[in-house]
């Protein structure tokens, strides 16, 4: 049995050693905080209604019982969350369905038929992206030499999200594009124009809702889940204990060195230089030209006090959605997501109608600041590659974290820490446990 170190409790942390612990080896679980989950363990940071639930099923797969399996244990379910209604700085709004056809329809009746055709081929060209982008530090490690002439061309990496917006032709499907720059951290000018694939992924995916006893509940609820699953694998969670150096098969903490036969750092890759020192100039030398991604200032508060204050501007069918899903004769209350464009980024606003009473959470890209949590700023296509490689310089290290070349979305991350996985495991049995390998088994 190999002794691994995981150092950061952050959402790619805790994946990770969920998926090693399963493999048979004992993990340690090194966290600075008092609490497991990184950014996303605030009340209200983790969306609340998201996109491609396929990575949280991997994961639960692969460390024990299927994901909705765990959820059906503990009373909750996972259902169809009701469409994002877009408000625009014109005053205009848009329900914007996640199917395909339905989507289609709402947009031939708001835009007309020639924009709604531009928008649909619009998504079909970046599913097609998509698919380049799963073996770009999502699916397959992401190495300096995988992102070639073609693949670059292909992506549009040297074309920002701000030209794609301008050249559609339509405000209200520009905001939506821009919006996708804007809920990663990163300004439309800065960011290529492949970003854009998350309205793509909505479209295949769907939009998903997390109930508890038929009710909306928060998300952070899934880190709930996953720290109990960290548990049942028998984890050693070290939180308030922050690591104050790595090395090759060590880590230091205050109480002492640790010898293991190997380290998943999940920390933001500034903290990780300041672990590591001289040993990972190449990688000092990379970030030096990056920045912290601007997370969004999150708000939480009652409904009911919500609903009493005048500032909101959400219409008030936002307020009592409900949904009847195929085989049930109740409604159960639907989670809602208003969407707020404005010139400067978006206040995107959740209301959880029967949650604890009812919780309005509010994430405002508008007024967010630089945090090394959330990412890293796109500032020029060379970001990509200025990004933490998934192997590092310092022997028997691999790094997984928000700002990984796969991306700072919560799923994203957790793909980054599967490939993690993989890259350990292999290093240390032999044993390839990827996907693409049919023979392995969870």
């Amino acid at each position: 049995m190999s002794e691994i170190a995981v150092v950061g409790g952050s959402l790619a942390g805790m994946a990770a050693a969920a998926r090693l612990a399963k493999q048979r080896h004992r993990v340690l679980l090194f966290e600075a905080g008092e609490r497991l989950g990184g950014r996303w363990a605030t009340p209200g940071a983790l969306p609340p209604v998201f996109t491609f639930p396929a990575p949280w099923r991997d994961l639960f797969r692969k460390s024990g019982r299927p994901f909705d399996a765990e959820l059906t244990r503990t009373g909750h379910a996972l259902v169809p969350a009701p469409p994002a209604v877009h408000h625009f700085a014109d005053g205009s709004t848009l329900t914007l369905p996640a199917d395909r056809g339905d989507q289609w329809a709402a947009l031939e009746q708001a835009w007309g038929t020639p924009a709604a055709t531009r928008w649909r081929d619009l998504l079909d060209d970046l599913d097609e992206r998509w698919q380049l982008l799963r073996r770009l530090g999502l699916e397959d490690e992401f190495t300096d030499a995988a992102l070639t002439p073609r693949r670059r061309a292909a992506l549009g990496l040297n074309r920002s999200i701000e030209r794609l917006a301008r050249g559609f032709g339509h405000p209200q499907a520009a905001a939506l594009i821009r919006s996708t720059a804007w809920r990663i951290g990163s300004d439309p000018r800065r960011t290529p124009e492949f970003v854009a694939v998350r309205l793509a992924l909505e479209r295949t995916f769907g939009r998903w809702q997390l109930t508890r006893g038929g009710v909306g509940v928060p998300a952070t609820e899934l880190i709930d889940l996953l720290a109990a699953r960290l548990a049942l694998r028998g984890v050693e969670v070290r939180t308030g204990t922050p690591v104050t150096a790595i090395a090759p098969n060590r880590v230091t903490t205050a109480s002492g060195s640790v010898q293991v036969d190997a380290v998943v750092a999940t920390v933001n890759p500034w903290e990780y230089l300041r672990l590591t020192g001289a040993a990972e100039s190449p990688l000092r030398r990379r970030t030096a030209w990056t920045l912290p991604a601007f997370a969004p200032t999150v708000g939480i508060e009652p409904l009911a006090a919500a609903s009493e204050g005048s500032g909101s501007g959400t219409a008030d069918g936002a307020r009592s959605r409900s949904l009847i899903h195929p085989g049930e004769g109740t409604a159960v209350p639907a989670t809602t997501e208003d969407v707020h464009h404005a010139p400067t980024g978006v206040r995107v606003e959740y209301r959880l109608p029967a949650a604890a009473g009812g919780l309005r959470v509010v994430h405002d890209f508008t007024s967010g600041a630089p945090d090394p949590g959330f990412g890293t700023r796109w500032t020029s296509p060379r970001t990509w590659l200025r990004q933490p490689p998934l192997r590092a310089a310092t022997a028997s290290v691999t790094l997984a974290s928000a700002s990984s070349r796969g991306g700072n979305d919560p799923w994203a991350q957790l793909l980054s820490a599967a490939l993690a996985t993989y890259v350990i495991h292999e290093d240390l049995t032999g044993a390839d446990i990827r996907p693409t390998n049919k023979a392995a088994r969870p």
